[in-house]
């Protein structure tokens, strides 16, 4: 059996909470409280999909941590944070932007590493190249002297 990575576990995890942070929007009293949960709750279940089907989902990481701002913030911006699905909404926010934070630094450390290695083992092949030519150049002068 395959063991699952952190972008997995991080996509169904995001899909879960956004599928939940949605369910939010049928008990909810009001307007603003159903349209924000409803909404954000499906950006969030779209995001979670796109960073389980792409390649490098660090940028999927990344929205998803923003939405989980969004959602965070919103009790207040929307003015439900008396009621409970403020709560809901405060929990799976802070859950979103934690675990999609983490996995973003976790993406961007990777690829500085990937780009630092890359960058070592050019500057290597073209000190060798270089030393190559100045090589084969002496050999090529020391030759027309010597005729």
């Amino acid at each position: 059996m395959r063991r699952p990575d952190k972008n997995s576990i991080v996509g169904w995890g995001a899909m879960g909470l956004g599928l939940a942070t949605a369910a939010t929007s049928i008990w909810t009293d009001t307007a603003a409280a159903a349209g924000l949960t409803l909404g954000l709750g499906a950006l969030t279940v779209v995001y979670a999909m796109w960073s389980l089907l792409a390649r490098n989902p660090t940028k999927d990481h990344w929205a998803l941590s923003v939405i989980g701002l969004m959602l965070f913030i919103s009790p207040w911006v929307g003015g439900f944070a008396a009621e409970s699905a403020g709560w809901v909404v405060w929990t799976t926010g802070l859950l979103l932007a934690l675990s999609a934070g983490a996995a973003y630094v976790s993406d961007e450390a990777g690829n500085v590493a990937e780009a630092a290695r890359v960058d070592e083992l050019v500057t290597y092949r073209l000190r060798q190249i270089r030393q190559h030519e100045v090589v084969g150049a002496g050999r090529v002068n020391g030759s027309a002297r010597a005729a």
